[in-house]
């Protein structure tokens, strides 16, 4: 009797887990490429960081050279020679991206200067007065000295 069970439960158990599968396997069809996705936005901003670490390390020895007089070529050029030099493959694209980022971090606490040549100065003309001191009773008061 229990050899006639199971040969009534095993099919019916194999029907189950094949269904129970496809529909796993449909979720992870759908899911799959979300995953992927995932990943490689993870990888992508990794990616990121690191590059944007080597950028800011490339920009701290600019400024420095710049500090010194060391520098050959404008921080842009130096920048962009010595960024290329530790990444290759970089696009200019992603180099004045990077360059922008950074250099907004850096002088974010600096105070910005306005040219004199965007608000011009108006002139002011001051002409001194001269205040006499008088007594009580209108007359000039004695002069010290």
């Amino acid at each position: 009797m229990s050899n006639q069970i199971m040969q009534v439960v095993t099919p019916v158990l194999n029907v189950v887990i094949v269904a129970i599968l496809g529909y796993v396997g449909q979720a992870v069809v759908k899911l799959a490429p979300k995953a992927i996705d995932l990943l490689v936005s993870k990888i992508g901003l990794t990616n990121y960081q690191r590059i944007k670490a080597i950028a800011s390390d490339i920009w701290n020895i600019v400024e420095e050279d710049g500090r010194l007089g060391k520098l050959t070529t404008s921080k842009i050029q130096a920048f962009e020679t010595h960024i290329k030099l530790k990444i290759p493959g970089i696009t200019d694209e992603e180099i004045n991206t990077i360059r922008q980022a950074i250099a907004g971090e850096f002088n974010k606490n600096k105070l910005v200067i306005e040219k004199a040549i965007d608000y011009p100065i108006k002139e002011v003309r001051v002409e001194p007065t001269i205040k006499v001191a008088a007594t009580i009773d209108n007359t000039e008061a004695p002069k010290e000295g």
